[in-house]
């Protein structure tokens, strides 16, 4: 589909930014060990690793640093469960046996500058299959109360699996103070074995500014629209910087429209604003990249006959 003439875009942008302060970190390339395709650069920062055995607290359970199973030859943190369904707590022999640590620097609770909570988990077990939530994880944001709770369901018995968390879906993750692991025995038979190896418990971020997350707000639209809004993440920012973003709307890979804005951190609505009186019907696609970073995020939007013309 050909235009004759471009159309002018105005880029209305709201932005809601989380706050925090930059933390240093060592950056590293960051390619899936599963031989997936490969992703930005990221940088991390360790959570906890297996020197902090001796400071969790566990209950109805153990947990230390062990070679056992190993993802890279490193020791992990080892939580061993025996389900007793009669040798718990006196109100609740059926319980809930659990593993925590708290996090008591100021520095190491504020994880607003973060984009994921990462981690990997190797299950091991007496039983032939795990059940539909094998554990949970809960983090108090700031406190019991306000705690964020994460059925880890992808876990299977034998297999190292990642967990990656979007701290977008964290509420308060700008004051995390406690880490917990939990199980519910109600799950489990009574005296099943169970075993679990965390390794690799850390904060990532995008090393580069990275359009994430990018849709329309509506798939299909009415050709004499005046404005197209989408959603977007924008990460591997600092707080408190902004940058360019550039946005292009594409019909049959000729550009038709485009425009620049600066953007924060975080979470961001865009409205393209057209400035012709109706768009020929047809699949659009909306492409953006933020300065500085190597990946295109794309969207796609199509546009009908309007029953109003």
């Amino acid at each position: 589909m050909k235009h004759v003439l471009p159309l002018r875009i105005r880029l209305c942008l709201k932005l809601v930014m989380p706050g925090g302060l930059a933390v240093l970190t060592a950056l590293a390339a960051w390619s899936s060990a599963l031989g997936q395709s490969s992703e930005p650069a990221m940088e991390k920062r360790i959570v906890f690793g297996p020197e902090t055995a001796g400071q969790w607290s566990a209950a109805e359970s153990s947990l230390e640093a062990s070679t056992r199973y190993t993802r890279t030859g490193q020791p992990v943190l080892h939580w061993h469960v025996t389900v007793d369904h009669f040798g718990g707590e006196a109100k609740y022999p059926i319980g809930w046996p659990r593993t925590s640590r708290t996090l008591r620097e100021a520095a190491s609770r504020d994880w607003s500058a973060w984009d994921y909570l990462q981690l990997w988990v190797y299950t091991d077990a007496s039983r032939d299959a795990l059940p539909r939530e094998p554990v949970g994880l809960a983090l108090h944001t700031p406190d019991k109360e306000g705690a964020y709770h994460r059925p880890l369901q992808e876990l299977k018995k034998g297999v190292w699996t990642q967990i990656r968390i979007p701290l977008t879906a964290v509420p308060r993750h700008q004051d995390v103070r406690l880490m917990q692991f939990h199980i519910s025995e109600s799950n489990y038979r009574h005296q099943d074995q169970l075993d679990f190896y965390f390794d690799n418990i850390v904060l990532l971020r995008y090393a580069q500014p990275t359009v994430l997350e990018f849709a329309a707000e509506n798939a299909v639209m009415f050709a004499d629209a005046k404005r197209v809004p989408v959603r977007f993440n924008l990460a591997g920012v600092k707080p408190g910087e902004r940058v360019d973003v550039s946005c292009e709307l594409k019909a049959g890979g000729e550009v038709v429209a485009r425009s620049n804005v600066k953007a924060m951190r975080g979470l961001q609505r865009v409205a393209f604003e057209l400035g012709a009186p109706t768009m020929k019907p047809g699949r659009y696609q909306i492409e953006a990249r933020a300065a500085g970073g190597t990946e295109t995020a794309t969207a796609v939007v199509r546009f009908v006959e309007s029953p109003w013309k």
